[in-house]
């Protein structure tokens, strides 16, 4: 087969054709002279395990590799070069709703970073820390506590246990004052496919320095290209942290009317405008997403049934929730606080109903005292004061598991006391639909009328968050919950999944991300973008070794 011919080759073919969709006895005798026999794993039980999902997908998988430094990465992919093993690398395999630690492809051996959990450096001056894959969330708010460093972790609501990397490399965000994960990542180490090192420009050119401290680096920006593709197996990242502010107060608001949506966007829009660096990302979230929150699922309705308009009402007056409910915070000195305070309460004058500021301190107070206060009034204001008190301490920096209930809502089933949360280990039903919206009222009219209807035709509960990535665009996140062990509300989630997308496309509105199992929905091959992204998959890994088919025609 001539090499041209080669590399046209369908994703279809890969794992049957020139690529091995077994591991051969050979190849797993080099991973463990490599590696370490503790670090090579191909038992049954312990591959359905770590390939358990919120989505009822379960990859064929070869065998579970786990590197313990880049040596390791390099050896792995040496050995999968000499064999022609297709690998899938994944950070911690947190990656609920998007196809968790699944490969896009059949027939690969997974490579499992979490054992690369090292902080390699930190610049208290800089505020630059370089870590590895597998370092979390958790173990970074650790190091900062235990050294005293005043910097804030850059949370998710996916929770401590989450890779730093593997949410930058995802280009997810948060809601701290760095709230784009990858914009703050200043300089990547990767491994490719022929056991190479990728490193930047500056660095060397002597600049180790200056690389972790200048983005953008001299010539062609290659970093970015680690990011959502299958071209190298990232190993280490520097990290710009935002520094622990003077001040951090949070704010909530309701929008009491559904007619009150249009002129809320309009009122975020000029805050954020009129704030930057101050107010970080603002979230705007319909009346069943904070429900999700502070209440639980009724038990009584069956799989495919929604909560009824009367029962939903009752939930909200319980709770104090209205149509829409919004929240941000405020980060800097009191002065710059306080400034930003009063532009917060004037753009939302007319619009808001029961706009509140809370600091982290006060919240945990009125959380102690609601402690003490008795029957109906006592439960609801426990419940309120607990949940503000956990958002304001994502909001203040503190990884927690605040949003990860919300993957239970449905299921009912908690992990025992004092276990982490694992959605896809409690089996849990959960879809991502995360779309970019544009920051124009009539086009958040339209998207929100867009999921109500779908979701409703579906039987899925309408859950909708709206969250600033900046004064001229959201990132949506709307949970499609199910119960997995329910065939028929399994197929009605994936019918769901597939009409938002669908139905969102034709309108503008395109997720920013991709689950595993919907990459063909994004990578076409008529593409000029992705026929540019497989050249340069053909240059760095022409015979296809990491994540076939991970957005890549290759």
């Amino acid at each position: 087969m001539r090499e041209s011919e080669r590399r046209r080759m369908d994703l279809n073919e890969w794992g049957t054709g020139r690529m091995t969709s077994q591991v051969s006895a050979e190849a797993l005798l080099e991973f463990r002279n490599s590696i370490g026999d503790a670090n090579v794993i191909t038992d049954s039980a312990a591959l359905a395990a770590i390939t358990k999902d919120t989505g009822n997908l379960s990859r064929r998988v070869t065998a579970l590799l786990k590197p313990q430094s880049e040596d390791d990465v390099r050896s792995i992919t040496q050995i999968a070069s000499e064999y022609r093993l297709s690998i899938a690398p994944f950070s911690t395999g947190r990656n609920w709703g998007y196809g968790t630690s699944n490969p896009s492809a059949e027939g690969c051996a997974l490579v499992d970073l979490s054992g690369m959990a090292r902080i390699l450096e930190f610049d208290a001056d800089l505020g630059l820390v370089t870590v590895e894959p597998g370092v979390t969330q958790r173990q970074l708010a650790a190091f900062l506590e235990q050294t005293g460093f005043d910097f804030l972790v850059p949370v998710t609501g996916a929770g401590p246990d989450c890779s730093l990397i593997g949410n930058a490399l995802e280009r997810g965000y948060g809601i701290t004052p760095i709230a784009d994960h990858f914009g703050a990542c200043t300089r990547i180490r990767a491994v490719l496919a022929d056991g190479s090192v990728y490193d930047s420009s500056l660095s060397a050119l002597g600049g180790d320095l200056v690389d972790k401290v200048f983005k953008w680096g001299v010539g062609p920006y290659i970093d970015g290209l680690f990011t959502q593709s299958n071209l190298g197996i990232v190993t280490q990242m520097t990290i710009a942290l935002a520094r622990r502010p003077e001040s951090v107060l949070g704010f909530f608001f309701g929008v009491p009317r559904e007619q009150g949506l249009e002129s809320a966007v309009s009122a975020i829009q000029r805050i954020l405008q009129q704030t930057h660096g101050t107010v970080g990302s603002i979230n705007l979230m319909n009346r069943r997403r904070v429900l999700s929150m502070v209440e639980p699922y009724p038990t009584e309705l069956g799989a495919g049934d929604l909560i009824p308009d009367e029962r939903l009402a009752a939930m909200a007056k319980r709770n104090q929730v209205m149509i829409w409910t919004g929240a941000g915070a405020l980060y800097g000195n009191r002065h710059m606080v306080a400034a930003a305070k009063r532009v917060v309460k004037k753009e939302l004058r007319g619009t808001a109903s029961r706009l509140v500021f809370f600091s982290p301190r006060s919240t945990h107070l009125l959380k102690g005292l609601s402690q003490h206060l008795p029957g109906q009034l006592g439960a609801s204001a426990r419940n309120i004061f607990e949940t503000l008190d956990k958002t304001l301490q994502l909001l203040a920096g503190a990884p927690s598991e605040i949003a990860l209930p919300l993957c239970y809502w449905k299921s009912g089933t908690r992990p025992p006391e004092g276990q982490p949360m694992d959605p896809a280990r409690d089996g849990c039903g959960l879809y991502w639909y995360s779309p970019l919206v544009p920051m124009v009222p009539e086009k958040v009219r339209e998207y929100t009328n867009l999921v109500e209807e779908v979701c409703r035709a579906n039987r899925i509960e309408p859950l909708i968050t709206l969250t600033s990535l900046s004064d001229k665009c959201w990132d949506s996140t709307v949970p499609i919950l199910f119960e997995p062990q329910d065939a028929a509300d399994s197929e009605r989630a994936k019918q769901c999944y597939r009409q938002l997308f669908e139905t969102g496309q034709r309108s503008g509105f395109v997720p920013y991300r991709s689950h595993v199992e919907t990459m063909d929905w994004f990578v076409k091959g008529d593409s000029a973008f992705w026929q540019t992204a497989a050249k340069i998959k053909d240059a760095l890994d022409p015979d296809g070794i990491i994540s076939p088919g991970r957005y890549s025609l290759r």
